[in-house]
């Protein structure tokens, strides 16, 4: 799907690159309802011409945005880092080599790997970026941004862990069953007492993401651990 004009050069990518920054806070303060190209070109400090003369519509910064920000979950995040044309914070891009990392390399305990990969996703599920995404698409009638989003970001992600699941699996460190629905248990366990920071787009303190975490792997590793790796459940 083709959503900008050809713009080469440096001066070019930096000031879609601005754009879509601007275009990120505005959609999370005001939802994508009440957005306004108006409103991105009066933040930008230009005029709509700039802002069409690299996007066609508001939907096309939308689905831009959210492009971006689906990108940075995907387990195939790392193949993506040194594109410029990818809105990306330094904080972001080590978030991103943080999480592919948990990923990427054998775990001798398990438990300890599936606590790291938790607590650094979680962080960055609570980040701005994703939260102000989270927000705009559901505050949006069009369902193809929706769908994009999901397609690149979350749909892989569950892949990406099934894989690393599986591996762990063969190795004898969980018992043995379908990796990808014990990826989405994994993932639906990590996001069960983060909902209503979803929906009020707020962020919990560390010490809760830490607590929160370790009850969601206590809980999937008495479902999937092998005998040397079922955790004695404590009280928070």
């Amino acid at each position: 799907m083709t959503t900008t004009h050809n713009h080469p050069g440096k001066r070019g990518k930096d000031k879609k690159r601005a754009i879509l920054d601007v275009a990120t806070q505005v959609f999370r303060e005001m939802g994508f309802h009440n957005a306004s190209m108006n409103i991105i070109a009066t933040r930008l400090g230009g005029s709509k011409t700039t802002l069409y003369n690299h996007f066609r519509s508001k939907d096309a910064i939308f689905w831009e945005v959210a492009r971006n920000a689906a990108i940075l979950q995907n387990q195939r995040v790392s193949t993506f880092i040194d594109d410029e044309s990818l809105l990306l914070t330094s904080d972001n891009r080590h978030r991103v080599h943080e999480l592919v990392r948990e990923l990427a390399q054998p775990a001798e305990n398990i438990r300890l790997a599936l606590t790291r990969f938790g607590e650094k996703f979680i962080t960055f599920i609570h980040t701005d970026e994703v939260l102000a995404i989270r927000h705009a698409l559901l505050t949006s009638e069009n369902p193809g941004p929706r769908k994009d989003y999901f397609e690149l970001g979350p749909k892989r992600v569950v892949s990406r862990v099934a894989a690393f699941l599986e591996e762990a699996m063969t190795n004898g460190q969980l018992k043995q069953g379908d990796p990808r629905v014990a990826a989405c248990h994994l993932r639906g366990l990590l996001d069960s007492e983060h909902y209503k920071y979803y929906l009020l787009a707020e962020s919990p303190s560390e010490s809760f993401i830490r607590d929160s975490v370790k009850s969601a792997v206590d809980v999937f590793l008495l479902a999937y651990g092998a005998n040397n790796a079922v955790p004695c459940v404590s009280g928070k």
